[in-house]
């Protein structure tokens, strides 16, 4: 099979996890086949990255609002004009809507819908999103030509709902493929300016009520009140002073705002990673977090609050705790404070710097599918 035209779609191309490993994806694809990656709704980070790339990238909704019926149109005519071979979609409302359509646009061309998540609650994700996850399990058998899940656990879900067994496949994050290690040149630079004995703590993730960053703050709150010398960053889609709703988990918390810093989406992950001491991972659920694989290429200590979806990864460094238990999480964070911060040359060992960068697993997925391989 000789070069194959791919079109991605997504619900957004802002920033997170999702976006990350597309955009990633994108960037190893279009070296062998022709990529363009479509937005339902909107740009952001991610859209930047992927045209800096050369990758083709179309925002079906620049001013970020849903718009069903036009993106639907639109996504309809790039189906007809650029008729590719494969559309690979992203996230249950793109599942839904671009892999419809590309079945009646395109029927030649093979559907794959990825599933980066496990199954959510109505309380953990938006009506609309929720009701395509379960219209998706009655259409399984008739759209996606193959589901690649990223976790046995999101597959055994998903499949429990009454997705399709036949057509999954399980590919999961690998630690070997992040593109970065521990810096100790990021280090120096965003610890700029802050005391040099301070501990840091680090939470990596978008606003959402899943993440559980009220559990961080209150934790925080608590450890400021033992400790002088901790500070607390938090990194991520909204995560900054414009957010109303985390400004007022911050002043319930009582955390010092003296000792937090709301850093937003900062786009080199490598500089929060090797400035931090320890990563916190509050999540409720999690599909196959790729903060955690990247704590673990950086050595970052990780202390992690039993996230379903996180029992399986395994490495050095891994503190678990009992869900939502604050007091044992106050207890972890204060015994890693004690016992002071990992030596930047014990995270960036001989073997570290050496080691030989593997490509991200769902890019070897995808060379073997659209090759034949």
């Amino acid at each position: 099979m000789g070069k194959s035209s791919v079109m991605m779609v997504l619900n957004a191309l802002h920033s997170g996890g999702t976006e990350a490993t597309c955009v990633e994806l994108a960037r190893n694809l279009v070296r062998e086949h022709t990529v363009e990656v479509v937005s339902l709704h909107g740009g952001g980070p991610a859209a930047e990255e992927l045209k800096a790339a050369g990758v083709g990238t179309h925002l079906l909704s620049t001013n970020g609002v849903p718009r069903p019926v036009a993106a639907s149109l639109a996504l309809q005519r790039l189906l007809r004009n650029m008729r590719p071979d494969a559309v690979l979609t992203f996230l249950y409302v793109s599942d839904l809507f671009g892999g419809a359509l590309a079945r009646a646009c395109v029927p030649a061309a093979r559907v794959f819908w990825n599933i980066r998540n496990n199954v959510l609650s109505k309380r953990h994700t938006g009506r609309l999103s929720y009701f395509a996850c379960r219209a998706n399990a009655r259409l399984s058998r008739l759209i996606p030509h193959q589901i690649v899940y990223c976790s046995h656990l999101a597959r055994e879900q998903h499949e429990s709902i009454g997705y399709y067994r036949g057509v999954g496949t399980v590919v999961e994050n690998s630690a070997d493929s992040v593109s970065f290690a521990f810096s100790e040149k990021k280090r120096q630079e965003l610890r700029a300016g802050m005391p040099g004995d301070e501990y840091i703590f680090l939470f990596m993730g978008r606003f959402d009520e899943v993440k559980r960053v009220d559990l961080y703050l209150l934790a925080g709150a608590a450890l400021c009140r033992r400790h002088r010398r901790v500070r607390f960053v938090i990194a991520g889609r909204d995560m900054d002073h414009a957010n109303p709703r985390l400004r007022t988990a911050i002043v319930t918390s009582g955390i010092p705002v003296d000792r937090l810093e709301l850093l937003g989406h900062v786009s080199d992950p490598q500089l929060l990673y090797s400035a931090a001491d320890c990563l916190v991972v509050t999540s409720e659920t999690e599909g196959s977090p790729n903060v955690v694989y990247e704590a673990l290429a950086t050595r970052l200590p990780t202390i992690i609050m039993a996230t379903v979806g996180t029992e399986h990864i395994c490495g050095p460094g891994i503190t678990r705790l009992p869900q939502r238990d604050l007091a044992a999480l106050v207890d972890a964070m204060e015994s890693v404070v004690a016992g002071g911060p990992v030596p930047p040359a014990a995270r960036l060992s001989r073997e570290q710097s050496q080691r030989q960068l593997l490509p991200h697993p769902l890019v070897v997925h995808y060379r073997r599918v659209l090759t034949g391989s």
